[in-house]
């Protein structure tokens, strides 16, 4: 019993009291304090500081998946920590690493959002064209693929597919969106589809055939 005759803490609360009040080294605390009063060079040493560390976790999060995202997923932690300095912890390693982990939860219900819009896709112009034109089942459509099958629709279609697969609104409402009539909507989304069709299953083209043009010939 210590002499002020106060037990001493109990192991629980001071687990507690060292997660929510940790030891951060005064620098780090005063370039965090700096950087929410304006100073970007403040907030540019926090990104080169704590930089190492959120790449290693984005990696981790990313090792089995998309691991070519990674380097914008990083880029993305440190924008959305710049938007949010005025809520920063004291914990400001931990505060960095959630907000990595932010952008990598965003990033993955993002790519659900899109491979679900690439398979209606699929099994719509599946319906409407011939066998040749449907991909095999070991395609997996992902973002980017879909991404770059939809930059190849006009303005319309675009915005057609955006409300009806993406953000899931019914005919109808899409066409009250859009200003249009069911009817064009339906035909702004079959010409959609074959052209979004024919980007998706389009076979790649080799490696060697790709990088031939580059090659030397050998005498």
């Amino acid at each position: 019993m210590p002499h002020n005759g106060l037990a001493p803490p109990h192991p629980r609360r001071a687990t507690f009291a060292r997660r929510h009040h940790p030891d951060v080294a005064p620098h780090l605390l005063a370039l965090l304090d700096r950087a929410q009063h304006g100073d970007r060079d403040a907030f540019a040493d926090l990104y080169a500081t704590f930089r190492e560390p959120v790449t290693r976790y984005v990696s981790v999060r990313m090792r089995d998946r998309d691991r070519d995202a990674i380097p914008d997923l990083v880029q993305e932690a440190f924008t959305g920590a710049l938007a949010e300095l005025s809520t920063a912890l004291l914990d400001v390693r931990g505060w960095f690493i959630i907000q990595a982990a932010k952008a990598c939860t965003r990033h993955d219900w993002s790519r659900r959002r899109y491979m679900r819009a690439a398979y209606a896709v699929r099994d719509h112009s599946s319906r409407d064209t011939s066998p040749s034109l449907v991909g095999d089942e070991q395609a997996r459509p992902g973002r980017i693929t879909f991404v770059h099958a939809m930059a190849r629709l006009t303005a319309d279609q675009r915005r057609a597919i955006q409300l009806r697969y993406l953000d899931g609104y019914p005919r109808d409402a899409a066409a009250r969106l859009m200003g249009r009539s069911t009817e064009a909507v339906r035909c702004l989304e079959r010409r959609a589809i074959r052209r979004m069709q024919l980007a998706l299953t389009a076979p790649a083209l080799p490696a060697l055939t790709r990088a031939q043009p580059n090659r030397k010939a050998t005498p």
